[in-house]
């Protein structure tokens, strides 16, 4: 997502940050309040904490309101019917907060989503008019997809192709760049986790995604972090 965020999370960016300066602010508050009123050799730190406290408390305050300026654009999930409040009219495709599935966006607007089912497992599977390629979500299996005479339709083929690699393998998170609010957004649809978990995994690198995937899973899954400037890697399953 490039041009806007979800609403909660800008909300619980601000909301963060407004709690930090609030606490900073009464203990330097305090702190100084001490200094000034049972020792004279250190007044002027004293002075200088009271301040700093202040200061600390005005920016948490501002966070506040920001936090409640927040507006935002709703939008509906194609697959759940969840509504999604995002900060502007995304032009690139965005998670669900509800299914956690990718939704479709194209020139400002969701696109329609088709269903099709496994020809192996009979697993209900998704695709919409920018898919060129589809894997099962229950046995992985590639499902092709073509399109024709130069539209955007996806349409199903008739047979289905078997992996070649039949290898299990793990994807491990090696680093991630600068966009780390696009990168926990992708984390959070990948693997079905709250916002504070990818925090967390993210601090500790390398980390494991996912193990016991196939190959072409994974590659689908490290070329997915990379548009997102996040580095990965995937190995066989010992």
């Amino acid at each position: 997502m490039s041009n806007a965020q979800r609403s909660s999370d800008v909300v619980e960016i601000h909301s963060e940050r407004c709690l930090s300066f609030a606490l900073c602010g009464l203990g330097s508050l305090a702190a100084g309040w001490l200094l000034l009123h049972y020792t004279d050799l250190f007044i002027g730190l004293g002075w200088v904490l009271v301040i700093g406290g202040f200061g600390a408390l005005c920016f948490a305050l501002f966070c506040a309101m920001q936090a409640r300026k927040v507006t935002g654009v709703g939008f509906t999930c194609p697959y759940c019917s969840t509504g999604n409040r995002l900060t502007a009219v995304p032009d690139d495709d965005f998670s669900c907060n509800s299914c956690h599935r990718l939704i479709p966006v194209g020139e400002g607007s969701i696109l329609e989503v088709f269903q099709v089912r496994c020809g192996f497992c009979n697993h209900l599977n998704y695709y919409n008019a920018k898919s060129e390629g589809l894997i099962c979500e229950e046995c992985d299996r590639e499902i092709p997809i073509s399109t024709e005479s130069g539209e955007k339709s996806a349409k199903l083929f008739r047979t289905y192709t078997q992996h070649d690699d039949d290898k299990q393998y793990e994807l491990v998170l090696v680093s991630y760049g600068h966009k780390t609010e696009e990168v926990i957004g992708c984390l959070q649809h990948m693997l079905a986790l709250n916002r504070n978990q990818v925090k967390d995994m993210l601090g500790e690198l390398p980390a494991t995604l996912l193990t016991g995937i196939t190959r072409k899973k994974a590659e689908m899954l490290t070329a997915q972090l990379a548009t997102h400037e996040a580095a990965a890697e995937f190995h066989p399953v010992a």
